[in-house]
């Protein structure tokens, strides 16, 4: 009986695909969007009128997640690695949030605002989403590139910057906090102008940093559009039972790379996944 019980909470709660488990889905996008909504009514004068119905809102709402998230819990095959997973730590941050909007504790208000996190798990009853985000492990090697480049591009140019200007520029360069700033806001091409380089060399610096912002943000775009590109136009994320090659068309019959026969049926149910 038990075991039953636990294959139903498991088509509830994993497998979209289901009727069950497509209509439990629904139903907690529908609570995760009212919770956000109420949320952001919450700050603005409506409060004062309809303050009561958002909180009892808010506690239908917290209730639901705390049995969905135990529930969770309960039918995970291995409950430490649900507990340290990504989707389980963004369903711990959500339900701290939330049971910290009814404690009156001055240094833990600030904390409420996580509760805008709660949006984020609609990604987890979205399979287009999940697969999505499960194709970046597959690509580890250009994220490091990147991630790499951004890092030795950011301080590298804000210490440039906090050496040259300090002690001649009054508009924010005499910490090395206020030049990673100034460096943050121009590789991402926003340039606000609070803070400008006064100096020739601080000049010639923030020169070179614009083009090496552009080069840095053209590789970031770069990646994401071959993942993109890959995932919902290229290759199936389909591994080969032999030798684990996760890229096949979604007609191949053998492996690509070691030639041994493919499971139609899996490779179809993936590429009807992104459809």
């Amino acid at each position: 009986m038990i075991e039953k019980f636990k294959y139903f909470l498991l088509d509830c709660l994993e497998r979209h695909q289901s009727r069950s488990g497509r209509w439990f889905a629904y139903f907690l996008i529908f609570c995760i969007l009212g919770s956000t909504t109420v949320f952001v009514l919450q700050t603005t004068p409506l409060e004062s009128k309809w303050g009561s119905h958002f909180r009892i809102f808010d506690s239908f709402v917290i209730v639901i997640f705390t049995l969905e998230y135990f529930l969770r819990l309960w039918v995970a095959p291995k409950r430490r690695d649900f507990v340290f997973s990504s989707l389980g730590i963004l369903d711990a941050v959500v339900l701290l949030a939330f049971y910290l909007t009814f404690v009156d504790i001055f240094f833990l208000r600030g904390f409420r605002v996580l509760r805008i996190f709660q949006i984020l798990k609609i990604v987890r009853y979205s399979d287009v989403m999940l697969s999505f985000m499960k194709s970046f492990r597959y690509y580890r090697d250009e994220v490091k590139i990147f991630t790499l480049t951004l890092f030795l591009v950011l301080i590298s140019s804000s210490f440039g910057l906090y050496a040259l200007e300090k002690g001649q520029n009054s508009q924010g360069f005499d910490t090395i906090p206020d030049a990673i700033w100034w460096a943050v806001v121009t590789i991402t091409t926003v340039g606000y102008g609070d803070a400008v380089p006064t100096t020739v060399g601080g000049k010639i610096l923030a020169s070179l940093v614009m083009w090496l912002g552009l080069a840095t943000i053209a590789i970031m775009t770069a990646l994401v559009t071959k993942i993109f590109i890959d995932h919902f136009f290229g290759k199936r994320l389909h591994s080969c039972e032999k030798c684990h090659f996760p890229h096949h068309d979604h007609d191949a019959k053998f492996c690509k790379n070691c030639g041994a026969l493919l499971d139609a049926e899996k490779l179809q149910k993936a590429s009807k996944i992104i459809q």
